[in-house]
């Protein structure tokens, strides 16, 4: 209790727990009105306001809060007293309630709740202490019955008033009472933004971008994100983001801790997709076979064409580029033989501009000659030709790979949900977009095999052979350097050199996929299978070096 006759200076702090209070209630305008009504009787004089909008009381990192209790212990004293509504506006955890009391009085400064006449002995101490303790419990069991409601309105495909993804806004579905169920609908302005992001990273009109670069590309227009600059964080956050091919979850993270919730947990909403599944796989392949733990960035983005498939004969180390006479001339050279030494290995070493010349011209010439491909291709061309039967057992074959795919992904959710795996390691990601990429590949073949079934045509053909060649030998000689790079990646599992001869290898199921689909407007596919495709030792064979 405050004496009458013992004026003070007085600070006023006033608080609501959510932004929905603070914008459509008259809790703050009551508070502080009751809270200078209650100075003026005391002879207060009210030397700052501070008021909090849409702050929990179980949060000690208040900003407004932290600025009061940092003025107030300040030095110079420019308070006596704290003037609060009641306690749980200052604080509803115990432990932080009772340290900031100590540290205001250290500082000279007082704690009054205007409706609690708690005194100022060690009476009144212990009444605070049990106040704060029920106001705690009070405030932890609302949090559970709403948490509970929140859980149950996702449930039902409700969406629970946070600000929507980028992308998407909320409408209202349907009314209950005095309360708007609301949805997720697309904002087609933002989700024109967010397809092209998707449409960037994997290629779709060049060469594919990484996070960084899709970042400077719309920074440098003045694309924003709700007025925010692009960052590689919320890119890599949005294009992994399965929301956007319509499975969005509730409850992934406890919104006080920021703790990750275990799957098991999650809520998955149902919400109108703006990329497709497919699209969606394809990127999270295209990110993980990118990401610096996969692929070396070097390799990636670098001048080098023949990056990371470069070996050499002798010790079999990779061949990474070398420069001489301040980067006049270009080599590969053995790794092994540049960081160790001759001793380690003799070091083969070649022009970069010869032996990319001599791989281009040798694709192009003999791998992609139509006579060439027909003979590489010639199982699985006699496999088409010999009727339905063969068909069927490769649809079925399919079909196998694909249950195995779903069931390894259901074997390692049970792990996650069993507590043996936590959700965010790595190996699990890795994982995750390994058989997803698998199963986005397995349904391209289910599909086109069951065309080929329906309508009876081959699945190669002397004219898909004759359009494979034809366009590869333009992409090979005219595509710009990323995108040689990466079909290189793509249709060579190595190029060794050596001293007297050069030798590819790769997989003849990547060039059957190649014909039977046909390519990309752009960049290669991002495919999964074993690259195998020379069938004899002495067909790729050089002249010597």
């Amino acid at each position: 209790m405050i004496a009458s006759d013992k004026p003070g200076r007085a600070v006023i702090y006033a608080r609501v727990s959510t932004m929905r209070q603070a914008e459509a209630d008259l809790s703050l305008p009551d508070q502080i009105k009751q809270l200078r009504d209650y100075c003026a009787r005391k002879q207060l004089t009210v030397v700052d306001v501070f008021t909090e909008p849409g702050a929990s009381a179980l949060d000690e990192d208040r900003p407004i809060f932290q600025e009061m209790i940092g003025r107030a212990t300040s030095g110079g004293r420019p308070y006596d007293l704290v003037v609060v509504h009641s306690l749980s506006r200052f604080s509803r955890d115990t432990m932080h309630s009772e340290f900031y009391v100590r540290k205001l009085a250290k500082a000279g400064v007082r704690l009054v709740s205007i409706t609690q006449e708690l005194g100022q002995d060690g009476h009144g101490d212990l009444i605070r202490k049990i106040v704060n303790a029920f106001d705690e419990h009070q405030s932890r069991e609302n949090a559970k019955h709403t948490h509970r409601a929140m859980m149950e309105n996702a449930r039902q495909g409700f969406w629970n008033g946070s600000a929507p993804p980028f992308g998407y806004a909320t409408a209202v579905k349907e009314r209950r009472g005095n309360k708007d169920k609301k949805v997720l609908v697309i904002d087609e302005a933002e989700a024109s933004v967010v397809r092209t992001i998707f449409d960037l990273c994997l290629g779709m009109d060049g060469h594919p971008l990484g996070v960084k670069a899709i970042a400077n590309h719309f920074n440098n227009r003045g694309v924003t994100r709700r007025g925010r600059r692009f960052s590689t964080g919320s890119l890599h956050d949005l294009l992994t983001s399965s929301t956007y091919c319509g499975r969005h979850h509730f409850n992934r993270t406890d919104s006080r801790t920021l703790e990750k919730r275990p799957p098991s947990q999650w809520v998955e909403l149902a919400v109108p997709p703006i990329v497709d599944e497919e699209t969606y796989n394809r990127a999270q392949a295209m990110l993980h076979s990118r990401a610096p733990k996969v692929m070396a960035p070097r390799n990636v983005n670098g001048p080098t064409m023949l990056a990371s498939v470069a070996r050499c004969g002798g010790c079999g180390s990779a061949m990474i580029l070398n420069t001489g006479k301040g980067g006049t001339y270009r080599y590969y050279s053995c790794s092994r033989a540049m960081k160790q030494g001759k001793t380690a290995c003799p070091g083969r070493r070649i022009r970069m501009d010869r032996l990319d010349e001599m791989v281009l011209g040798h694709l192009s010439e003999q791998l992609f000659a139509p006579d060439r491909l027909a003979e590489l291709l010639q199982g699985y061309m006699l496999q088409a030709k010999e009727g339905r039967a063969s068909q069927r057992e490769k649809l079925r074959q399919a079909h196998d790979a694909s249950g195995r795919a779903d069931a390894a992904v259901s074997r390692l959710l049970s792990l996650v949900e069993s507590g043996v795996m936590e959700p965010d390691a790595p190996e699990l990601r890795e994982r995750l977009v390994a058989l997803r990429s698998q199963k986005a590949e397995l349904g391209h073949d289910i599909a086109r095999l069951q065309d080929n079934l329906q309508t009876g045509k081959l699945e190669l053909s002397p004219e898909k052979l004759k359009t494979l060649s034809m366009e590869m030998r333009k992409r090979l000689a005219e595509g710009p350097p990323e995108l040689r790079q990466a079909y290189m990646r793509l249709l060579l599992e190595n190029v060794t050199v050596d001293h007297d001869n050069i030798q590819l290898e790769g997989s003849p199921v990547i060039l059957e996929k190649l014909a039977s689909r046909g390519l990309s407007k752009s960049s290669p596919e991002v495919l999964s299978f074993v690259r195998e495709w020379r069938p004899r030792e002495d067909s790729n064979l050089r002249p010597p070096v």
